[in-house]
C-alpha cells in the first residue's frame, strides 16, 4: 500500500514540476470521490461466475455508486502548428479502506489502473497509446440516459451479459463481449466530421508466436447534432481476450472470438430525455464454459426528467435475452435521482428492482457486487460523490 501511494504521490509531484518548469505545457491534478451505503436482497460469491447460491441480503458501505472513486494526473503541450502531445494516468482509490489501484487486463492488479498513456492530436485526430478507456464505452454511456453509471446501467447489463457467457470471472478488465478498459492499445480518433467521430482501437495480446492471440479490435462512431440528439455504433471483435479468467483446462479459449455490437440513440429536449439501445454478443467459435452462452442480446429504453435546476430523474430499463439456453432472461429497472448541491458536489439515491431466470443470470444491481443467479433482487443506494 505504502509503495503505491508512494508512486502516485511521485507521479503527481513530477508533472507538478513539469508544469512549473515549462509554460507551455499545461498539467492537472484531479479527482473524483463517490461512496455511500448499498442494501441488496440477495448476494452472490466473490467472482462474477454465476452461483445460484444466495448468501443472503447485505447492507454495506459501497465506494462507487456513479462511477468508483479516483485520482489522476493530466498534460499537455503545445507542440506547434495546431498540435498537442499529452498524458493521463488514473488509478483507483477506494475509500471504504484507502487502498488504490484494480485489476489489469491480464488478471493481475495495476495502481494506475484506468488510464496510463501518452498521445499526440492535430488536424488529422488524435493517437493514444497505452491503457485506456475503451473508445466502445464512451459511445453506449452516451446513448443511455443512466449514462452507464455503476448502479444500474447500460454499464451494468454489459456486465451482466458477459457473466452469462461464463467466461468471465470479474478479476480483470478484458472481458469477453466488450472491455471497458485495455492494456496494450492503441486508438485513433478522427476529427468531427458533419457532428460525428470515428474511433479505432487495437489492443495488441503480447503473445509470442501468435500475433492474434489475445488481440481486441474496435471500431465505434459517436453523432452528436448539439441541439439534443446523440447516436452511438459500436463493432467489437475479441480473440480469446479472457483466456486468463478461467482456470479451466477442458476449455480452450484462446481460439475463441467474440464479438459485440451495439446502436444507440438518445434524445434531450426541454426538461426531457430519452434513450434506446440495442446489443448484441456472439462468439462464432461456440466454445463457452458448461451452461454458458455464446449468444446474447440486450435491449433498453431510458428516461429522463429534470425536476429543478439542481435536482434530476433518471431511469432505465435492461431486459438481456440468452439465446442458447432458451428461457433464461435478465430484466432490471432502475431509477435515481441526483442533488446538485454544488456544481463539484452532488447527493444521490438510486434503486433497482432485477430478475433473473436461468442459472446463468446474475444480473446485479451495481457493479462490482455480485447477486445470486436465477433470482430477483432488489437494491438501493444512497451516496455523496465530488470531484475537483
Amino acid at each position: 500500500m505504502k509503495k503505491q501511494l508512494t508512486l502516485l504521490a511521485t507521479v503527481t509531484l513530477a508533472a507538478t514540476c513539469a508544469q512549473a518548469q515549462n509554460a507551455s505545457s499545461s498539467v492537472t491534478f484531479y479527482g473524483a470521490l463517490d461512496a455511500g451505503v448499498l442494501s441488496t436482497s440477495t448476494t452472490g460469491g466473490a467472482s462474477y461466475l454465476p452461483t445460484t447460491t444466495d448468501s443472503g441480503s447485505s447492507t454495506q458501505f459501497k465506494d462507487g455508486g456513479i462511477g468508483g472513486s479516483n485520482i489522476g494526473v493530466k498534460g499537455a503541450r503545445d507542440i506547434g502548428q495546431g498540435r498537442k502531445a499529452f498524458f493521463q494516468l488514473q488509478g483507483n482509490v477506494k475509500l471504504n479502506d484507502g487502498s488504490t489501484g484494480g485489476p489489469n487486463t491480464a488478471a493481475g492488479t495495476s495502481n494506475l489502473n484506468q488510464m496510463a498513456f501518452i498521445g499526440v492530436s492535430g488536424a488529422a485526430g488524435e493517437l493514444k497509446l497505452g491503457r485506456q478507456v475503451a473508445p466502445m464505452y464512451y459511445a453506449f454511456a452516451s446513448t443511455d440516459v443512466r449514462q452507464g453509471r455503476y448502479f444500474g446501467s447500460a454499464l451494468t447489463a454489459l456486465v451482466g451479459m458477459n457473466s452469462a457467457s461464463k467466461v468471465f470471472a470479474g478479476n480483470n478488465s478484458g472481458a469477453a463481449f466488450g472491455t471497458v478498459y485495455n492494456d496494450n492499445s492503441m486508438t485513433y480518433t478522427t476529427p468531427e466530421f458533419s457532428n460525428t467521430t470515428v474511433s479505432i482501437q487495437h489492443a495488441f495480446g503480447n503473445t509470442s508466436g501468435d500475433n492474434a492471440a489475445g488481440t481486441q479490435d474496435s471500431v465505434t462512431a459517436q453523432y452528436n447534432n448539439k441541439t439534443g440528439l446523440k447516436l452511438s455504433a459500436v463493432y467489437y471483435n475479441g480473440k480469446g481476450n479472457n483466456k486468463a479468467a478461467i482456470a479451466n483446462s477442458a476449455v480452450d479459449f484462446s481460439t475463441s472470438t467474440n464479438r459485440l455490437t451495439q446502436l444507440g440513440a438518445l434524445y434531450a429536449w426541454d426538461k426531457f430525455s430519452v434513450s434506446a439501445s440495442m446489443f448484441k454478443a456472439t462468439n462464432p467459435s461456440g466454445i463457452t464454459a458448461a451452461g454458458g452462452s455464446t449468444d446474447l442480446s440486450m435491449n433498453s429504453l431510458g428516461f429522463g426528467y429534470k425536476i429543478a435546476p439542481d435536482l434530476s430523474l433518471t431511469s432505465g430499463y435492461y431486459a438481456i435475452k440468452d439465446n442458447t439456453n432458451a428461457g433464461n432472461t435478465a430484466k432490471q429497472l432502475a431509477v435515481g435521482l441526483d442533488y446538485a448541491l454544488y456544481q463539484d458536489t452532488l447527493v444521490y439515491l438510486q434503486t433497482a428492482n432485477t430478475t433473473n431466470n436461468g442459472a446463468n443470470m446474475n444480473l446485479s444491481p451495481v457493479y462490482a457486487t455480485t447477486v445470486a443467479a436465477n433470482k430477483s433482487n432488489t437494491a438501493w443506494m444512497m451516496g455523496l460523490r465530488y470531484t475537483f
